[in-house]
């Protein structure tokens, strides 16, 4: 006879993808991939805090989810400054009783040689890509440790795991925010938070376009397309279903991993 612990349950795989209810933080939900997430979490009922250092795009995003019948508010921040993160985590608290999940997507990128890279631009980056997470992690982190129970999901990239040109300092970041993830995983997980990331492919959003056009080279992009499979951007849309997955019951011995969206990009 098999162990109670090997039994399953009925009814047991219906509810592992329910998340109807809980209430997710996404920063940089104003735009691309954020904004998607924001608005697929929505769709499957999911309170959703859209977070933007941006509030016309985040109230954008908001509108899009009211829309569709989603729940959602649309706030200020500027990941970059710990007061503002643990002001956000405090009243989301206050105001919901919990905080079920946690998206990192705000982020920037710019397109130049190493010998050319501004220092202002370098600090600018690792300052939002990589602190920015690392700031919302703690805040928000401290209040699902409380509750014993929690998602961190962190926007990372295929930069994370290799590289490219003219992105020195997008890849150190997103190198870097690969490594903290693990590293909460490791401390968080027996207080029953776990701590994932996605690693997208090159997507389709406008932060890749604007980079491109304020480079005035197409040299990242055509370097990461010439090594695709299917010589085909990513769409934002396409991200929504690890969200939904890493954010839900259905990955719960899933922590201190990078879900590859990548179109099979690093497995050649």
């Amino acid at each position: 006879m098999p162990s109670e612990e090997s039994i399953v349950p009925p009814g047991y795989a219906n509810t592992l993808f329910d998340l109807n209810g809980r209430i997710a933080v996404v920063t940089g939900g104003g735009s691309g991939l954020g904004q998607a997430i924001c608005i697929g979490y929505a769709q499957v009922g999911v309170t959703v805090i859209i977070a933007d250092i941006k509030v016309d795009a985040a109230n954008e995003t908001l509108a899009l989810i009211e829309e569709q019948g989603g729940n959602a508010v649309a706030v200020e921040l500027d990941v970059t400054k710990r007061e503002q993160c643990e002001a956000l985590a405090q009243s989301v608290k206050r105001d919901h009783g919990r905080i079920d999940i946690l998206v990192n997507s705000a982020g920037s990128a710019h397109r130049c040689s190493v010998e050319e890279f501004p220092e202002d631009r370098f600090d600018y980056i690792i300052e939002l890509n990589l602190k920015g997470t690392y700031l919302c992690c703690q805040a928000f982190g401290r209040i699902m440790l409380e509750q014993e129970k929690g998602s961190i999901i962190n926007m990372a990239s295929i930069g994370s795991v290799i590289a490219y040109p003219w992105a020195s300092a997008y890849l150190a970041s997103k190198g870097g925010v690969s490594q903290v993830t693990k590293a909460l995983a490791l401390e968080w997980r027996d207080r029953g938070v776990r701590v994932n990331g996605i690693g997208p492919t090159l997507m389709v959003t406008p932060l890749i376009s604007r980079t491109a056009a304020e480079s005035g080279s197409s040299i990242t992009a055509d370097f990461i397309v010439d090594r695709m499979i299917r010589k085909r951007r990513g769409l934002p849309k396409e991200l929504i279903g690890a969200a939904v997955f890493l954010a839900s019951d259905a990955s719960e011995l899933v922590t201190g991993h990078i879900v590859m969206c990548d179109d099979g990009y690093v497995a050649v």
